[in-house]
């Protein structure tokens, strides 16, 4: 009975760190530039005009990593930053913030939800633990490269498994670049297309826009390959015929 209470209470200390986490994010208006437009233009605008200070780079990072810890949406960040300090820069902030936030939220689960769900469960967690062990790092390094699942919730998800810090850390290093880099570069050029109508603004949007359709396409697709080879190992498509 002492294992269950403890468990309750530290899943109420882990609830009560994401909500403080949440009115800190509304108190230094992070929470308003994540939901109204209007906001965060005037962030854009902000930031662009004091992006050559040295320490504006490194605070947006920790705004983006804050906003990653405690679950907040951060994919709207990630254009912000690629509008307001252009590509190699954006990349470099939102990559730095992203994987520091990511490794906050994993530490925040690791420590207090984990514990939670052994005072809950005990041995029936090992049901639990036996399946993450069965997609380990390679899945994770997958699910990371594919945008299916909601960047917060597999930072909490991976935290509550007993995967390796450092192996979580590496494939959400890895995994996380390409789309940051895409999603950056599309900011970037959307900006750049908007300030002029030069012929090299309108070749950078539209290969933006072409780079962030292949990856949704590639995604599909790679999604699809993993389901059929999925139904080969199992021998349930083996009667389907294809093309």
């Amino acid at each position: 009975m002492g294992s269950v209470n403890r468990g309750w209470g530290r899943l109420a200390l882990f609830v009560a760190v994401l909500l403080a986490g949440v009115a800190l994010a509304r108190a230094t208006g992070l929470l308003d530039i994540v939901h109204e437009p209007a906001a965060r233009l005037h962030a854009i605008e902000s930031l662009r005009g004091a992006a050559a200070l040295w320490w504006v780079g490194p605070v947006f990072a920790l705004f983006y990593a804050a906003a990653v810890a405690f679950a907040l949406p951060a994919s709207i960040l990630t254009l912000i930053g690629g509008a307001a300090f252009g590509l190699l820069r954006g990349v470099l902030w939102v990559t730095l913030g992203a994987n520091l936030g990511a490794s906050l939220a994993f530490w925040l689960a690791r420590r207090l939800g984990r514990s939670a769900l052994e005072g809950l469960f005990g041995p029936r967690l090992g049901a639990f633990d036996r399946i993450c062990g069965a997609v380990g790092s390679q899945g994770l390094l997958t699910l990371r490269l594919l945008p299916i699942a909601p960047f917060s919730l597999l930072n909490f998800a991976a935290g509550l498994t007993t995967i390796p810090w450092r192996d979580y850390a590496v494939a959400t290093a890895i995994g996380i670049l390409p789309g940051t880099v895409i999603y950056v570069f599309f900011a970037d050029a959307l900006l750049a297309g908007s300030a002029g109508a030069s012929r090299s603004a309108l070749v950078r949007v539209v290969s933006a826009g072409v780079l962030l359709v292949g990856f949704s396409l590639l995604t599909r697709w790679i999604l699809k390959r993993r389901g059929m080879a999925h139904l080969d190992r199992h021998g349930s498509g083996s009667h389907i015929r294809r093309p």
